[in-house]
């Protein structure tokens, strides 16, 4: 009987060793699929900004308001390079911007709401169906 019984142990350990393994890779895979995102302060002025590129399979930026959910009031991004200001608008927590350029850097620059604290970012394969910006 105590054979039996240190049999099935060390099946329930083995067991549990396959699914740590099985865990740890998943999270590998997980993180290596979601896109790297960064988080732009509030700088009217322009003076705090971010480079983002957009490589393939990415083809979108998503720009999200922060704190998360915060779907009240406007937050503005200027696109340096490309001189173009998108607004994640009121309503919603965040935006997509379809095909941008491949290269820019970016900075929040206006909201009308104090409590946004700041902008998430990050290149995405574009799903469809998000809110674009405005």
């Amino acid at each position: 009987m105590l054979h039996l019984t240190s049999k099935f142990a060390g099946q329930t350990a083995r067991r549990s060793k396959i699914a740590a393994g099985l865990a740890i890779a998943a999270v590998s895979m997980l993180a290596t699929a979601l896109p790297a995102a960064a988080q732009l302060v509030f700088s009217p002025d322009c003076r705090n900004y971010q480079a983002l590129a957009v490589v393939p399979p990415q083809n979108a930026i998503l720009f999200t308001k922060q704190p998360v959910p915060h779907p009240n009031g406007t937050a503005s991004v200027f696109a340096i390079v490309g001189a173009d200001t998108y607004v994640i608008p009121a309503g919603a927590n965040s935006c997509v911007v379809a095909a941008p350029p491949a290269n820019d850097n970016y900075c929040f620059i206006a909201r009308n709401d104090n409590t946004i604290d700041g902008v998430g970012f990050a290149a995405i394969q574009n799903p469809g169906g998000l809110t674009a910006c405005q």
